[in-house]
């Protein structure tokens, strides 16, 4: 792979096709010391939701579903008065 004058890097047509994009794909690039990463969005999604997997709690709830679940409940209380 080269780079042009116009800093552009051709991806060659082996590594489209295994990575499966199309004219106007979306890629997230990461600077690693002297190494450049390229991921398709959709990988760097996963690789997102791994990192933030391990902050999740024990017992799966997350803080989020127990916050709807206590407005939920005022909002019956509420009702009911």
């Amino acid at each position: 792979m080269q780079v042009d004058g116009s800093g552009r890097v051709l991806l060659p047509a082996k590594i489209r096709k295994q990575l499966k994009l199309q004219p106007g794909s979306k890629l997230v690039g990461q600077v690693n010391q002297e190494k450049l990463v390229l991921q398709t969005r959709a990988q760097a999604l996963r690789d997102a939701q791994a990192y933030f997997s391990q902050f999740r709690p024990k017992n799966g709830k997350l803080l989020s579903e127990e916050l709807i679940e206590d407005r939920r409940r005022e909002a019956r209380r509420e009702r009911e008065s």
